[in-house]
């Protein structure tokens, strides 16, 4: 009988690269390309996405008769192509929030061949009539963005194989949901906090690690109180829901779930809470909460709230978010909001009018060589590029 040698093992993969970029194409002054014509269309400039130059098609009177009341978007090969596969989206920005909010094809893909179809897109990507009631259309600008990812030829090669062995599948850590058991059951808690007519119970070792300010505070207490158990601290200054909220995280380093206005409205207490408390990561999570509900009657409180406590990074995504666009800047400039804030932090209201492109070509406007401020309408407007209805003297706000 012939000896039974060593069985070869050997194996080979195949992987497909992916080139993946965006391009955003702003139609500006979308009024005066209405009525260019059935088929007839706009293009972006020209971008390279895995080796290959594409741009945007953009029918303001739709890609055909049955579709005209339609705006479309095709995206549209440059390059020679021979076989190139895609993945592609087309999106449009709503310009009041600056979020990426509507899209009527979501991932869509399609294969170019050298006598295949031009262009690859939507023929109704949006209708005309909702496009020019919507948010999307703002101060007669308009922004598509195209999220496109080519897929290079798929690749072949070999990789060793390791021969199969048993393991033990570990489990995720569950630390922060036993951390939670420990703080809602108040088992073995050796101090209690009263917030209104409510009390916590609560441990000082877990407190002392999570905040300083919780450390000093208990180190202020009179000795023979430390090692008590019924040790206990009154809270003036907040809410029994946002305290709560607060030794969650604490404990677990997780947000309690909130909805849609509620879950804003903790946001601001906890992020002034985490300020009072010196807890740097709880600051930032409710500070990224507020900058993605940013909106023209929100952004002034939400600013001004930034500046008191000290937060740069929300205080930058505010000023951003307003000067961002000269029509949202305007509706700011001209609320109620921007008024109490002048008042209250003029220092920050003067910062984001320094920023502010708008600002700068004001100043240019009303100074000119001779020294005397600009007349624009007999009235001196610092927005000479705005329409007519929508003058904001920027100096003036100073």
């Amino acid at each position: 009988m012939a000896s039974q040698g060593a069985r070869a093992t050997t194996g080979s993969i195949c992987s497909s690269e992916t080139e993946k970029a965006t391009h955003t194409f702003q139609i500006s002054g979308y009024s005066q390309h209405c009525g260019l014509g059935v088929a007839k269309y706009i293009c972006s400039t020209r971008f390279t996405i895995g080796g290959h130059e594409w741009r945007i098609r953009y029918y303001p009177d739709g890609a055909n008769e049955e579709c005209k009341d339609y705006v479309a978007v095709h995206l549209e090969p440059m390059s020679q192509l021979t076989k190139v596969r895609l993945v592609y989206d087309f999106k449009l920005r709503n310009q009041a929030t600056s979020q990426l909010s509507y899209t009527s094809i979501s991932s869509s893909s399609a294969e170019f061949t050298a006598d295949g179809p031009p262009t690859c897109g939507t023929d109704e990507f949006i209708e005309k009539n909702e496009l020019e009631k919507s948010r999307y259309l703002w101060d007669d600008c308009l922004e598509i963005e195209c999220d496109v990812t080519v897929i290079k030829e798929s690749r072949l090669r070999e990789i060793a194989i390791r021969p199969y062995t048993f393991h033990v599948q570990v489990p995720p850590s569950d630390l922060s949901d036993h951390l939670s058991v420990l703080f809602s059951s108040g088992q073995e808690a050796d101090f209690t906090f009263t917030v209104q007519e409510e009390t916590f119970r609560a441990h000082r070792l877990a407190l002392e690690m999570r905040s300083p300010v919780f450390k000093e505070l208990f180190r202020q207490q009179p000795r023979d109180q430390r090692t008590a158990c019924t040790s206990s601290i009154k809270i003036e200054d907040m809410e029994p829901a946002v305290f709560k909220a607060l030794l969650h995280f604490i404990y677990t380093d997780k947000l309690q779930d909130q909805d849609g206005h509620k879950n804003e409205e903790m946001a601001k207490n906890l992020f002034a809470a985490a300020d009072k408390y010196a807890m740097a990561r709880l600051k930032l999570l409710c500070g990224n909460i507020l900058s993605k509900g940013l909106t023209v009657q929100s952004v002034t409180d939400t600013l001004a709230l930034a500046d008191k406590h000290r937060c740069k990074e929300l205080k930058d995504a505010c000023i951003q978010f307003t000067i961002s666009s000269k029509r949202r800047m305007a509706d700011v400039l001209s609320s109620e909001g921007y008024r109490k804030l002048k008042a209250a932090c003029p220092a920050v209201a003067l910062e984001m009018l320094e920023k502010s492109e708008m600002f700068k070509a004001a100043i240019i406007n009303q100074v000119p060589e001779g020294g005397r401020p600009a007349q624009v309408n007999g009235e001196g407007s610092a927005c000479a590029d705005h329409d007519e209805g929508e003058h904001v003297d920027l100096l003036r706000l100073l």
